[in-house]
């Protein structure tokens, strides 16, 4: 199972898989095995190694709030782009984490085909790129180098081009 949680504006990209009673985690490429006992709906005694964690997690309207050794962790699940499902979303430009633009491809005018990259969003040190989903011309743009954007905001606006048949 793959998992993507946000927490200050930075993406983590976990990997979880049970086997029996122990979870197998993988993150930032390295594996970690854990054992996790609910005691009670939210409360989890977690052994990573020598080390016991109990934690409490509590849910909000859309945010998880983790509770760790006396720290407190405001966490929210995401699910980013480029799997199956967000296929159906033709002409999606909404921005799938939070992050920061390091690159602007287009201006308000420009022409662009299918699959040009539009604008690069850095964030966890990863690149994701928004790409146009068609040919034509973008119309608005909502960023620019070195804004900060979070998820789910529009990047841009485009203007479909309209195929006409067999005449270009």
């Amino acid at each position: 199972m793959f998992i993507n949680y946000e927490h200050n504006n930075h993406i983590y990209n976990v990997t979880v898989e049970r086997r029996e009673d122990q979870f197998f985690i993988t993150y930032d490429n390295n594996e970690y095995t854990v054992i996790a006992t609910e005691l009670k709906p939210g409360q989890l005694f977690i052994q990573l190694g020598d080390r016991v964690i109990k934690s409490v997690i509590s849910q909000g309207d859309e945010n998880k709030f983790v509770f760790i050794d006396g720290s407190i962790f405001k966490v929210k699940r995401i699910e980013l782009t480029g799997r199956k499902k967000t296929e159906k979303r033709e002409g999606d430009l909404h921005s799938p984490i939070s992050g920061t633009i390091v690159s602007c491809k287009v201006k308000e005018g420009s022409p662009v085909k299918k699959d040009d990259i539009i604008l690069i969003i850095e964030a966890m040190k990863m690149e994701y790129l928004i790409r146009a989903p068609y040919d034509g011309v973008i119309k608005k743009t909502y960023f620019k180098e070195k804004d900060q954007i979070e998820i789910g905001q529009l990047t841009a606006e485009i203007q479909k081009k309209e195929e006409k048949n067999g005449s270009h």
